[in-house]
């Protein structure tokens, strides 16, 4: 009996510590249970609250963040939100600017749709790192507003490493592929509310990414990706002066190959020839350019991304430069000493080094309106050739080379051969440079073409075997030799006829002109004669013009003409 109690009693306790025991277990699946049903229940409010709280801390009250809907899924690690706005509060804003602490940029961002897809739950929850496949941001509207204010409108050095900042708690963040697909952006002026720049279908691919301390150290990397790779449909924005629209067509940007290609970028005027002079105050060139397969060669990616651009060869293959100017237009008292073309990318604020640029096939047309008789005439190269070689402002490549030199080569009015060599003297007080050249041979009367409009002069008979130059040029002056072999020249000078409306030609001057011409050279039984020739520089005329003036010079003096 006393054993049969003895059982019970123990049996009694088992089942009491059971019972205890299951009890326990039964609480704390209820609230595994009910923090399961909590966490699903108010899982989306949760980061919702969250996500707004740290975007309105970290941008110290400036910007606020709404998106429609989230969806998760915890076990395969994927995550979507719908209609994602990242906009700014504009009365924060003017809080900011009454302390003196705005920032030299606003945003606006609209994202249709954000997927993330095989985030590794566990890890992200046990070792603080965040590891995934894919995140892609789809159609994303970005509208970029420069203040022109604020601590931050120039560029500083971050305190912290960058991919510290990224981080902030985590240790790693990394994916297999990060997407952004067909981007709009446009940037515009807080004051003005003018659009400056628009940014079509943009892509962006960033493949292997990792941020941590380690990849932050690889200069392999660019973006914290192995590879990015970036493409624009579109880039247009207007020049400073509002008479021309810039645009470019079809960029891509490969990191892994180190190339950049545009498809097309071109310079366009507004007005026509005759609206843009009627708009001029002082006389003005107009201009109309357009290049074809733009590809940067053995771009260096760490230097772009440090702002630096540095690349072995830069290629053009079609390039189309159109210039126009009227004379009748008063011209501008302008100094233009320090304009020369060296001295004009010493000045460009971004450091670059281009080993060479080459371009194939261009076509150039000078073409100028007469101040007197307001008739045009057109200077043409076709089949331009040119390369250029140490293309460069860096100090320190210069202090190794400072010759930049440009060799050209094309065909003069379609007809014969142009050469040009240009050495140009990188960082040299006085803007030296030295330039040499040949044409020919061509029949004299192919130059009426621009000689009658331009020149009041027509040539009826004559050959230019061929005209070399060879001229050294600075700022203030220029000299040198010319050269020109021709043979049988004959001219009528011209005069213009309102009242038959057209040109006649001036009798007297005409045989005057002729009898101090020297019709050919060499004469008979002579040396050729070369010209040797100084000129003082107009100081409001470009290079070209200047260069113009003093193998003309040299021409004159050779035909026979000392004034």
């Amino acid at each position: 009996m006393e054993i049969v109690e003895t059982k019970v009693k123990k049996s009694k306790g088992i089942s009491k510590r059971l019972l205890i025991t299951l009890s326990i277990l039964i609480f704390f699946i209820a609230i595994i249970s009910g923090g399961i049903w909590y966490w699903n229940a108010h899982k989306k409010a949760m980061i919702k609250n969250k996500m707004q709280t740290t975007v309105r801390k970290k941008s110290d009250g400036l910007y606020k963040i709404k998106y429609d809907s989230l969806e998760m899924d915890e076990i395969a690690g994927d995550l979507s939100i719908s209609n994602m706005n990242l906009t700014y509060d504009s009365t924060r804003y003017m809080d900011l600017v009454k302390l003196g602490k705005e920032p030299s940029i606003l945003l606006n961002i609209h994202i249709p749709e954000i997927s993330v897809v095989g985030v590794q739950t566990p890890r992200a929850l046990i070792s603080n790192e965040i590891v995934g496949r894919k995140l892609e941001l789809k159609n994303p509207v970005i509208n970029i507003i420069y203040t022109s204010a604020g601590n931050d409108s120039t560029p500083v050095v971050p305190q912290k490493e960058l991919y510290a900042q990224i981080l902030g708690e985590l240790d790693l963040i990394q994916a297999d592929t990060v997407l952004i697909s067909s981007a709009q952006i446009t940037t515009s002026s807080w004051r003005s509310k003018k659009t400056t720049i628009q940014i079509q279908d943009v892509s962006i691919t960033l493949m292997n990414v990792k941020i941590d301390s380690i990849s932050n150290a690889d200069i392999s990397r660019m973006l914290f990706a192995k590879d990015v790779n970036i493409t624009c449909g579109k880039l247009t924005w207007p020049s400073a002066d509002k008479f021309y629209n810039f645009s470019a067509d079809s960029l891509s940007l490969s990191s892994a190959r180190k190339y950049f290609f545009i498809k097309s970028f071109r310079l366009i005027p507004i007005l026509n020839e005759d609206a843009f002079v009627k708009t001029l105050p002082i006389q003005d060139d107009r201009f109309d350019l357009s290049i074809s397969n733009i590809q940067l060669r053995n771009l260096n990616m760490q230097q772009l991304f440090e702002q630096n651009l540095v690349a072995d060869s830069m290629l053009i293959g079609d390039a189309d430069f159109k210039i126009f100017c009227d004379l009748g237009i008063p011209h501008e008292k302008k100094n233009r000493v320090g304009t020369y073309p060296q001295q004009v990318i010493e000045k460009i604020p971004m450091p670059f080094r281009i080993g060479k640029i080459i371009m194939a096939n261009g076509f150039i047309e000078y073409k100028e309106k007469s101040k007197i008789n307001r008739e045009s005439g057109k200077v043409q190269f076709y089949h331009v050739y040119a390369d250029i070689n140490n293309f460069t402002n860096d100090k320190k490549v210069i202090a190794l080379n400072n010759v930049m030199t440009l060799d050209m080569s094309s065909s003069f009015l379609n007809k014969t051969p142009f050469k040009v060599n240009w050495l140009f003297y990188l960082l040299d007080p006085k803007g030296r440079f030295d330039l040499k050249g040949t044409v020919g041979p061509i029949d004299g009367k192919l130059l009426n073409s621009f000689a009658e409009p331009m020149g009041d002069i027509s040539i009826k008979k004559g050959t230019i075997n061929v005209a070399e130059f060879n001229l050294h040029g600075n700022d203030y002056n220029m000299d040198g030799s010319v050269k020109m072999l021709y043979q049988d020249l004959k001219v009528t000078m011209l005069k213009q006829d309102r009242r038959l409306n057209g040109k006649h030609k001036k009798p007297m001057l005409s045989l005057l002109a002729n009898i101090l011409l020297i019709n050919s050279n060499p004469k008979k039984d002579e040396e050729p004669r070369e010209a040797k020739v100084y000129l003082d520089r107009d100081l409001n005329h470009t290079i070209f013009n200047f260069s113009w003036l003093t193998v003309l010079k040299g021409i004159r003096e050779t035909v026979g003409i000392k004034q």
